[in-house]
């Protein structure tokens, strides 16, 4: 049998009263050390100050008689010094220290020999000096003071004691020597010492009483909350405190009794609520289990229309490459029909024929264009590190002809290494450079300038290999005849033209195409431009691909 042991649990009055008692004996204790230790040395200090003004006072009557050697006068100022009850014995001494009167206040008292004390004093005349010493004969403590004499060098008469104090050479005549008897210093110290314990007890008693009297009033109220709060933790809202007391302690239990409110209030509320809760649980899972069936019917939905939607690019590439033979029959069976039969037909019939192989070609380039916007997503390439300044350089190469023909010039600077599908890198540049060298202004050379800069604050070095996630921004720039800037959304769209076909020939494809490609990238591209000055094409790339699932 296994028996467990609680720990005995202290309340907080005991707690409250062994700390405050504690407190009250540290405070009281420490208070009645300082003042005795302060008493003691004020009691002392005023002692030694007075047995050296007593020693100083009878050393300064004292020279008339040690000059003359006047008994009477000696006699005299020994027993003026007799009243004070401090004073155990005094001594008029030579300047050999030699006793020339003695007397003993004290009976029984032997008066121990002058100490030899060494006059430090740098100052003439020296001052009186004390030591404290323990007499043998009763083992009493006494404090003797040595305090000289001083007069005039040589045989002076009386006359000149009292004229020429002044001027006369000055020097130790005799001392005298007093000794104080420390018994009164240590009952005046024991009578301070009982009556500031005396004090000391009362502070202690009205103390002690006092905690006790503030440990009721202050912890009755608050084992009354503790109760309640006991009782609350297991589940009883119905405890109220009442307390009737003006502090703090009813401002708590004011608080509690309104948190007992708030809580009945509360737990009314979820009571409420658990049952809308329930309710709405119940057509939650209704509704859950009807878009469950929607999402299914989506996801079949979904995998029909990926289908279609590759049955379609399939279908849309098959009827593009198809639709290329019979315009290559018409544009082979029109130039028969000139080289053999030109010269029967007339003039307009010849239009005619032109007609139609203009519009054969335009056909067979749109059909082209078409094939190649397919390609981006259907025939798309896998991405690979791209050199764009080989890429410009294999664009400006093969439309060398062209550049020759309009005297234009291409120039690039310091292009980044990407990720990126060659091949459409490449159809994004061809496609820009030779719009800009067909939208020229008449009678003014076309120039296409290529730049690029790292964006997100990488610096732009091609020897570096890494550059983190950013971007590169990759500006063509050109002066030709330009647009106005509130078509620059409207150019990119698929067939969308600025121009009539006879003046500038085209599909209206290729810059689609050039979005498309971008979009590809997970990049961007805008135009800016004004009319007659050029146009200036941004396109944003990143420097690093994630994997794609087209790429897969």
């Amino acid at each position: 049998m296994s028996t467990t042991k609680t720990k005995r649990q202290i309340n907080i009055a005991v707690k409250f009263n062994l700390l405050t008692i504690l407190i009250i004996l540290v405070t009281s204790g420490g208070i009645s050390f300082f003042l005795i230790q302060n008493a003691t040395s004020h009691i002392y200090r005023n002692l030694i100050n007075h047995g050296s003004i007593i020693a100083g006072m009878a050393s300064q009557t004292s020279e008339y008689s040690i000059y003359t050697g006047d008994k009477e006068s000696m006699t005299q100022i020994i027993e003026s010094v007799e009243v004070d009850e401090d004073i155990a014995y005094v001594c008029l001494l030579d300047k050999d220290k030699k006793p020339l009167m003695c007397k003993s206040f004290i009976s029984g008292l032997e008066i121990p020999p002058a100490p030899v004390m060494s006059m430090t004093n740098s100052s003439f005349p020296p001052k009186t000096t004390y030591e404290e010493l323990v007499n043998k004969e009763d083992g009493k403590r006494y404090i003797s003071f040595l305090s000289p004499i001083v007069g005039f060098a040589g045989n002076k008469t009386k006359e000149i004691l009292l004229s020429d104090k002044e001027n006369a050479n000055q020097e130790i005549i005799g001392y005298v020597y007093l000794g104080l008897s420390l018994g009164n210093l240590h009952k005046r110290i024991n009578e301070f010492q009982v009556s500031t314990l005396a004090f000391t007890s009362l502070f202690i008693f009205i103390g002690v009483m006092l905690t006790l009297f503030l440990t009721k009033r202050i912890t009755a109220p608050i084992k009354k909350l503790s109760l309640a709060t006991k009782s609350i933790s297991e589940g009883i809202l119905d405890q109220y405190v009442h307390v009737q007391t003006n502090d703090e302690i009813s401002d708590l239990a004011g608080t509690f009794n309104h948190m007992i409110g708030r809580l009945q209030a509360y737990r009314r509320d979820i009571e409420s609520h658990n049952e809308e809760l329930l309710r709405t649980n119940t057509q939650l899972l209704q509704e859950i289990n009807y878009r469950k069936r929607i999402e299914n019917s989506l996801e079949e939905r979904t995998v029909e229309l990926m289908r279609s939607n590759k049955d379609l690019e399939q279908f849309a590439y098959v009827v593009s490459h198809d639709l290329q033979e019979p315009l290559r029959k018409v544009l082979v069976f029109g130039d028969r029909l000139i080289t053999k039969h030109g010269k029967t037909l007339n003039n307009e019939g010849r239009d005619y024929i032109e007609r139609m192989k203009n519009a054969s070609i335009r056909m067979q380039t749109l059909i082209k264009n078409l094939l190649a916007y397919s390609k981006i997503t259907t025939n798309a390439r896998p991405f690979s590190r791209v050199d764009l300044a080989t890429t410009i350089r294999n664009v400006v190469s093969d439309l060398e002809i062209q550049i020759e023909k309009t005297k234009g010039c291409v120039s690039f600077g310091n292009l980044p290494v990407i990720d990126a599908d060659p091949l459409q890198m490449y159809q994004l540049f061809q496609n820009l450079i030779g719009n800009a060298l067909k939208y020229h202004r008449k009678d003014v050379h076309p120039i296409v300038d290529i730049q690029a800069q790292y964006l997100n604050g990488i610096k732009q070095d091609r020897n570096l290999t890494s550059h983190g996630n950013g971007f590169c921004q990759i500006t063509v720039t050109d002066n030709g005849i330009g647009f106005n800037e509130k078509y620059a959304e409207f150019i990119f769209g698929m067939f969308q033209r600025l121009h009539r076909r006879d003046e500038y020939e085209g599909t209206g494809v290729g810059l689609s195409i050039c979005r498309k490609i971008v979009e590809r990238h997970s990049g961007s591209i805008t135009a800016k431009s004004t009319p007659g000055e050029g146009a200036k094409f941004i396109i944003v790339l990143p420097i690093h691909q994630g994997k794609r699932k087209d790429d897969e």
